[in-house]
């Protein structure tokens, strides 16, 4: 976040504002862009008055002020983020750009740190004192997340006893930076009930958020009507639909409270708290380390002070087609690195996100579908060790309840099974390693099998069940869990047919792979059979049915060395007349 004002500038890595130089109160009462929220221009009700404060609030208020000035002198020098680029003009007095790779913040000062908790003792004997005093409250927490004590803050939101709604988003503060995520829906569901209606519509408003384009539509909708289109749109952004409660939904609040609070106090900037910082909070969240930096020997202007947030964030909001129609989203309906990006979170429990390799295959079960949900966590997504913890969800965007299968100590190749029904919805496969901090997923929509498929599609396991009576449960557990293999491995694949097989009526089995892309030559010299490469797999066999009648089917295949590239395997069934085949896109990925 870099500020320029008469004083000082500041340079955050996630993201980057300019501010040109130009009077607070010009900065203030900016005219309102993107029809986004407006700050109140009245006086904040939570600062108190000054006339009627005790002797421990009247202190308080003298040590955050000397804090800060003394804070702000003391900042260490950083020598990252000088080269940043303007990438998104935000308005004439505001740039945006995105600084996700900078070096990082300096390690404050040691005195520092030692200020700050004399700070926090002053502000607990303040609360102590009178905890109907809203300004002392929240600057206990906000000091306290500072400091790293989370307990802390979420003893200060606790013995908040002033305005209800402040309380209350206090309490929604401290549990969310805690990732106690369902605590923090819980507060902030009570805090926007019992804030003021037009405060309300301001918290709720998402344009700032949102892309231009859907601007209008969304502006249209009337605060008091708008609870199903928010409740859509941030379930899309959530990063994670395992983690209880919506953690993108709670970091908006905990925007808006925070800022709240640098408002009612002095901030490290050297300039008032107005809209400029308010909007590059409520989109990009809010700093949690300091430093300054010079412009060189030439530059006449005092050092800058830099706000670092933290790193790395990510842009969770998908496209607005993605927004408008749910269930027909796919994986590129998000793009979490986008550098011009309309907002960025980074969330505590994932210091990464990474594109799940995986497989999704559909078998019936009666008028219903379900779904083997494979993943295949590779060494590029750096999840760390175990454990690791899988889900897959279904939401259907219809007004029930999703759908979840969740394995806590999950292994590092598997499949999750979940029944989908016979609707489209939208599916969730998701990996989160709590230990290395770091998770990956895939979102895209899923069909259902129509209730007259005679044949499933086919998952790729480590190796084939070899018994007499192969079954998607056994199978799911030796799931290779991705479409990407090695050439010149062995895997295994299961299926399932939907129709009567005997000895008197066989059907023949035939499973071929294709190199996708090849050129002429290479198909001629495949047909006279003199390249591999272009049709590693071609085998056919007779399927006599299953003594038990049943409908599960399984082998093991040695993929031949092949180049690499993408590979279409087809398997299909005929007899009787009628033929069904299943298809699917390898990827031979060699040397891994």
């Amino acid at each position: 976040m870099r500020f320029t004002s008469m004083t000082a500038r500041t340079l955050v890595p996630t993201v980057a504002w300019l501010l040109v130089s130009m009077p607070v109160a010009a900065q203030q009462g900016a005219a309102p862009r993107d029809s986004a929220p407006r700050v109140p221009v009245a006086a904040d009700p939570l600062r108190g008055d000054r006339d009627r404060l005790g002797s421990a609030g009247a202190h308080a208020r003298t040590q955050q002020d000397q804090f800060e000035r003394n804070h702000r002198s003391g900042l260490r020098f950083y020598n990252g983020g000088a080269d940043a680029r303007c990438e998104v003009d935000l308005g004439g007095n505001l740039c945006y750009w995105n600084n996700n790779g900078d070096v990082p913040p300096p390690d404050e000062r040691n005195d520092a740190k030692l200020e700050r908790f004399e700070l926090l003792q002053v502000l607990k004997e303040a609360q102590q004192a009178d905890p109907k005093d809203d300004w002392v409250s929240g600057m206990r927490v906000r000091y306290a997340l500072e400091a790293g004590e989370l307990d802390t803050a979420a003893m200060a939101a606790k013995a908040c006893d002033g305005t209800a709604w402040w309380c209350a988003a206090l309490e929604g503060l401290a549990a969310h930076s805690a990732n106690r995520h369902d605590v923090a829906a819980r507060a902030f569901a009570r805090a926007l009930d019992r804030m003021p209606v037009e405060q309300r519509c301001e918290w709720t408003d998402l344009t700032w958020w949102l892309d231009p384009a859907m601007h209008v539509t969304y502006k249209a909708i009337p605060c008091a009507n708008r609870d199903a289109e928010n409740t859509r749109i941030l379930r899309m952004a959530q990063p994670l639909w395992m983690v209880p409660g919506n953690d993108v939904a709670s970091e908006l609040y905990s925007r808006w409270t925070i800022s709240r609070v640098h408002s009612l106090g002095r901030i490290p900037y050297d300039m008032s708290f107005g809209r400029n910082i308010l909007e590059s909070q409520v989109r990009y969240g809010w700093p949690t380390a300091w430093s300054i930096q010079n412009g060189g020997v030439a530059d006449p202007r005092p050092p800058q002070v830099i706000g670092h947030e933290p790193t790395p964030s990510f842009n969770f909001v998908p496209s607005p087609a993605a927004l408008a129609k749910p269930v027909g989203a796919t994986a590129a309906d998000w793009t979490l690195r986008s550098a011009k990006a309309r907002m960025r979170y980074a969330p505590r429990y994932a210091a990464g996100f990474g594109a799940l390799p995986h497989q999704f295959a559909r078998f019936r079960r009666g008028d219903s579908t379900l779904v083997a949900g494979g993943y295949r966590m590779v060494r590029e997504l750096e999840m760390g060790r175990a454990p690791y913890i899988a889900a897959m969800t279904f939401d259907a965007f219809n007004g029930q309840a999703p759908r979840q299968v969740r394995k806590d100590s999950a292994n590092a190749a598997s499949a999750l099974l979940l029944s989908m029904g016979n609707a489209p919805l939208l599916a969730s496969l998701e990996v989160l390693a709590p230990v290395g901090k770091r998770a990956a997923r895939v979102r895209q929509t899923l069909d259902p099998l129509p209730s007259t498929a005679r044949l499933s599609d086919y998952l790729v396991l480590v190796r084939g069940d070899a018994g007499a009576t192969p079954s998607l449960e056994r199978s799911a557990a030796t799931a290779y869990g991705s479409l990407e293999i090695e050439g010149g491995t062995t895997i295994g694949l299961y299926w399932e047919i939907y129709r009567q097989v005997t000895v008197t009526a066989p059907l023949t089995v035939s499973l071929k792979a294709t190199r996708i892309g090849a050129s002429f030559m290479q198909k001629l010299g495949s047909s006279i059979g003199l390249s591999k490469a272009v049709t590693p797999v071609s085998l056919r066999f007779a399927d006599n049915g299953r003594a038990d009648g049943g409908f599960g089917r399984s082998l093991t295949l040695n993929f031949p060395q092949v180049p690499d590239g993408e590979y279409q395997l087809t398997l299909m069934v005929a007899g009787g007349g009628q033929t069904d085949s299943t298809t699917q896109r390898l990827r031979v990925k060699n040397g891994r």
